[in-house]
């Protein structure tokens, strides 16, 4: 048989000599989606740190992937911030506040100075970016182990994360779920708490809230007090057991009721019409809890908690937000995460709620950290959105006055290019210059999260340290571990700083 060896060399010859030469062929789409560029190349080219190339072949302007600047005018900032002093490599946060003598972080970093006589307490707001504790899981845990803290904080009855939620174990039944992003199936905004949502028992309703000892172990295992939070109707009765012990009695809305006592943030408007607020205890009888139009109360039950278990019965009318496991000193961390969400749901929780639960529940640190669900890859003005969640800023401002605000910016979200690689997704750095602003319009804090991540194509590498998922969007539990160290890492330099800028 005749050898056709040199064939086969000059076919190959030949395909490799025509990939070779598609590199050249301009930039094209379809339905306006870029087209990926044949490159050979691109596994033996040498790259850096951030993956650039740095061989002989060099991306030119057609490979889409010269960093666009942003020089709107729209999302240039109008005043200077605050920058602490940081270590080489550590993402500052930014204070963009009015009052130099207290900048909007020292109210929180003077708070952590009184953790070992009180509670501290940080609600963090975001999406699914921090569902099921992730990221959140461990910051707490970090600023626990520092200034003192035990438990996991506020918990909903249920949500969508429950079930694989590593840091709250829960088991419901007999609850009727309402919330925020379920606006079709008889959701009440005016009803809503903290966390978006309200939930209702019929019948007998059970719920449970467990420590364990899987992360955190000496944290999480127990805590010293349980808080349910609810609005209680005629005739409700809630009865409670710690460790599967006694059941006692919790709350009674029955004839043998103690009265209910509640706090409540009233406005008051001085002559010159300065608007600040005080609190107000009020006692309410028993029967009279319906006709004083539902306040929301607060009952809690001490002692060493591994485990926390209640069953509600009766009360028409009643809904209840959540229950929270904390110590009676140290950090607390609630985690208000909701899937899919710009944070713009904020703003449809009544004033009236926030400054109810700001006194039940009063807060040291709000952080705002949305923007994953709004950018995108065609879209460079945030505007219109950055305007939406400013008034949820403002809003914060005045339910929680006493709290330092900090934006927290979206994450590195990647998309594979023309040239094969990942590379950070049109739009991302827009949204990120715009929530900038918006923390600059509004006089709070911001923490540039892209930037402590690494830039372009962080998202990228953390996936390869198997830190983030496949859809190079979302960290996993790893990648949350990572981010919540470099945040804390920038909360105790701010604090430093603050006491070096008080002595």
């Amino acid at each position: 048989m005749k050898n056709k060896l040199w064939q086969t060399f000059l076919l190959v010859f030949i395909v490799v000599a025509i990939l070779l030469a598609l590199f050249f062929l301009p930039r094209m789409s379809v339905a306006g989606e870029d087209l990926r560029r044949v490159n050979i190349l691109s596994d033996v080219q040498t790259r850096d740190e951030e993956g650039k190339v740095i061989a002989e072949v060099k991306a030119d302007a057609a490979d889409g992937y010269v960093e666009k600047g942003v020089d709107s005018a729209a999302i240039q900032v109008k005043r200077a911030a605050y920058v602490d002093t940081v270590p080489k490599g550590m993402t500052a946060i930014e204070d963009f506040s009015t009052n130099s003598a207290q900048r909007e972080m020292d109210k929180f970093y003077a708070a952590l100075g009184q953790s070992r006589q009180r509670p501290v307490r940080i609600a963090y707001f975001g999406d699914s970016y921090i569902e099921g504790d992730i990221l959140t899981m461990d910051l707490r845990g970090l600023l626990q182990q520092k200034f003192g803290g035990k438990g996991v904080g506020f918990v909903e009855i249920a949500c969508v994360s429950s079930d694989f939620r590593r840091s709250a174990p829960t088991s419901r039944k007999g609850w009727t779920r309402y919330h925020a992003n379920e606006r079709g199936r008889g959701f009440k905004a005016s009803l809503q708490g903290p966390a978006g949502s309200y939930f209702i028992p019929s019948g007998t309703a059970t719920y449970e809230l467990r420590g364990q000892k899987n992360v955190y172990a000496n944290l999480l295992d127990t805590a010293e007090v349980a808080t349910v939070f609810f609005t209680p109707g005629s005739g409700l009765n809630i009865s409670c057991a710690l460790n599967g012990g006694t059941s006692q009695s919790l709350f009674s809305n029955g004839v043998a009721a103690e009265p209910v006592t509640y706090d409540e943030v009233v406005e008051v408007r001085d002559s010159d019409s300065t608007v600040h607020y005080k609190t107000v205890t009020r006692t309410v009888a028993p029967t009279a809890v319906q006709q004083e139009g539902g306040h929301i109360v607060a009952k809690t039950v001490s002692g060493r908690i591994g485990r926390f278990s209640m069953t509600v019965t009766g009360g028409q009318g009643s809904r209840f937000y959540g229950v929270a496991l904390d110590a009676h000193n140290g950090v607390a961390v609630d985690n208000f995460s909701m899937r899919g969400s710009g944070g713009q749901h904020l703003g449809g929780i009544p004033m009236e709620t926030l400054r109810t639960f700001a006194s039940l529940r009063p807060y040291d640190l709000i952080i705002l950290h949305y923007g994953l669900n709004v950018a995108n890859e065609k879209q460079k003005d945030y505007g219109g959105y950055t305007n939406q969640l400013g008034k949820v800023i403002d809003q914060m401002k005045a339910a929680y006055p006493h709290a330092s605000i900090l934006v927290v910016s979206m994450g590195d979200r990647d998309k594979r290019g023309t040239d094969g690689q990942m590379h950070t997704m049109g739009g991302v750095k827009e949204m990120v210059s715009y929530e900038r602003k918006m923390a600059s319009d509004h006089h709070v804090a911001f923490w540039n999260l892209y930037e402590a991540m690494g830039g372009d194509g962080s998202l990228a590498r953390m996936t390869e340290k198997k830190q983030a998922n496949l859809d190079y969007t979302h960290i996993n539990f790893a990648g949350g571990r990572h981010l919540a160290g470099l945040l804390f890492d920038v909360l105790i330099n701010g604090k430093e700083n603050y006491e070096n800028r008080v002595r």
